[in-house]
């Protein structure tokens, strides 16, 4: 019953569709049968060829995440050994290494975690966390483990290792020119090609707020909550240790629950911990997908993506933030606006400029050196009063802290054309 409620939170298949051509309606998944191995899972592929070149794929007519998921779990990896740390030269060859497949996270993701997805056993005395997967198709029989923070690199031999899954995976779809660059020292995915995306469209659903509010304070049917109203929010109690507050300007849910103790987890069970808590707030479906964490503020973000793209929005509709903090308040934040699974439209697909372009842009505006990140995604822009959307792609720069589309760094105020 929960899972049915809460079936619109989560609105965009992070995956390729099995008939494309189709409208399908968002699958949820049993909060029983629900693995944790599906929502920790890499989101951006990148096959580097023969000479190096290196090609983003997307709409392949085969999962290669999941194929490659699938494939580890079969793995045995084993005897693992630091090659490089310390040298963000040498940590840029590792991933252009020739005949080659890079699997990134959003965010880096404990060592316990990638353990619990791909069947492994590795320790985290060696690495604690992984941030990319460079698995050579050559036959040689071993695999690399990188992280980001301090460049390290380790390296692991695989037994039972078969590549005839994963390499027919990996043809077919559509590729796009990449190449791996520091930018203050962040490493980015960069396109150094103008690139062309498809639009896509949506309708809008919303909430019933009520009703929720009964699902997750764990009222009787039929019984009452007590509410009060505060300005724009409307707040929903249990008269113990629970309640959701609607902000009815913002359109957004946070349903907090008031632990006895307060919790700080480590690197290694965080992960797991916060699986656990959506797995009893019944707020999980098979297209919600891991996105980053925040160790110091204890908050770990769920996103989901179009095609494998990140979707954002100026409200933070499309995601859902749960938060433990110090003093034992753990909170959920989620949208009261939803979609419908996002469908291709019929109208013409837009053009991004190379990054490079972007990056001139931002420098020629004195902001290039605040930028922390780049991404490429899609960008939902709020409008709770229409009835469909259109969701654009465009660049996503991490400016000061903050998701936000390059439009709008270069242009006070812009948005995706």
């Amino acid at each position: 019953m929960i899972s049915v409620i809460l079936s619109g939170l989560v609105w965009v298949m992070p995956y390729r569709y099995e008939h494309p051509n189709e409208a399908t309606a968002p699958r949820v998944t049993s909060v029983a049968t629900m693995a944790q191995e599906n929502l920790y899972v890499p989101t951006t592929v990148v096959k580097t060829g023969p000479d190096r070149e290196q090609h983003l794929l997307f709409n392949q007519p085969q999962n290669v995440v999941l194929t490659a998921r699938e494939s580890l779990r079969k793995w045995t990896l084993q005897k693992g050994k630091q090659v490089s740390a310390d040298n963000p030269t040498a940590y840029r060859e590792y991933l252009r290494q020739s005949n080659a497949l890079v699997l990134s996270y959003p965010s880096a993701v404990a060592i316990a975690t990638f353990n619990t997805t791909f069947n492994q056993k590795l320790s985290a005395k060696d690495l604690t966390l992984v941030n990319r997967i460079v698995i050579p198709l050559t036959g040689q029989a071993r695999i690399y483990l990188l992280r980001d923070q301090g460049t390290v690199v380790y390296r692991y031999q695989v037994n039972a290792q078969r590549l005839t899954k994963l390499k027919a995976s990996l043809l077919g779809g559509r590729r796009l020119p990449v190449e791996y660059r520091w930018l203050n020292n962040q490493l980015v995915l960069t396109y150094p090609h103008a690139i062309t995306l498809p639009t896509y469209r949506a309708t809008i659903e919303q909430q019933n707020v009520d009703s929720l509010a009964q699902t997750l304070l764990n009222s009787a049917k039929g019984k009452r909550l007590a509410q009060r109203v505060e300005g724009n929010q409307r707040i929903y109690h249990n008269g113990s240790d629970k309640r959701l507050v609607y902000d009815q300007a913002q359109g957004t849910l946070t349903f907090e629950n008031y632990l006895s103790q307060p919790t700080r987890y480590s690197l290694q069970t965080v992960y797991a911990h916060f699986f656990r808590r959506l797995q009893q707030t019944g707020i999980i479906q098979d297209q919600l997908q891991f996105d980053t964490f925040d160790h110091a503020k204890q908050q770990i973000t769920y996103r989901t993506t179009v095609e494998g793209f990140p979707v954002y929005n100026e409200d933070n509709y499309g995601t859902v933030r749960l938060r433990e903090s110090e003093t034992g308040v753990e909170s959920l934040r989620f949208s009261c606006y939803s979609l419908t699974t996002p469908l291709p439209t019929k109208q013409p697909a837009l053009t991004l400029p190379a990054t490079a372009v972007v990056f001139n842009g931002l420098q020629a505006v004195g902001k290039l050196k605040d930028v922390q990140g780049l991404r490429l995604g899609y960008w939902w822009h709020s409008d709770p009063t229409a009835k469909e959307v259109t969701v654009r792609p465009t660049y996503l720069v991490k400016y000061k802290g903050e998701w936000v589309p390059y439009q709008t760094l270069m242009h006070e105020g812009g948005q995706p054309a």
